[in-house]
């Protein structure tokens, strides 16, 4: 978890109440719903807080998933996050919660990666 931790990751947390907080990144960038099946989806609006989930499934608020996200430089990450709203027929917005110092390091390092130009994994 985030608790104690400084630098950029810490801002996780701060992003739900001040949705520009955290760069985003436009994207898209692939990724999977994990559960009883991994459901391919692809995200849009990448920060250190959250993301859009581009899919064609109705979700309601406040539900928690768990998305796999591949990013260059540190490949698939896994993160809990909770749904914050939906756009029917287009998918729905996600906050990430309970992310682990390490998760969030390499989130921000694929951020960074993505930002100065580096190639998404194949």
């Amino acid at each position: 978890m985030l608790t104690g931790f400084t630098g950029l990751t810490a801002r996780v947390e701060v992003a739900v109440e001040d949705r520009r907080e955290s760069d985003r990144i436009p994207g898209p960038f692939d990724a999977w719903r994990v559960g009883s099946l991994e459901t391919p989806v692809r995200i849009y609006d990448l920060s250190l807080g959250g993301c859009f989930v581009h899919a064609m499934h109705e979700q309601e608020q406040g539900v928690i998933v768990m998305l796999k996200v591949e990013l260059p430089d540190v490949g698939l990450i896994e993160m809990k996050a909770e749904t914050l709203y939906r756009r029917p027929g287009f998918g729905f917005a996600v906050r990430f919660i309970d992310v682990t110092v390490e998760a969030a390091e390499r989130l921000e390092r694929g951020l960074k990666a993505v930002q100065r130009g580096a190639r998404r994994p194949s």
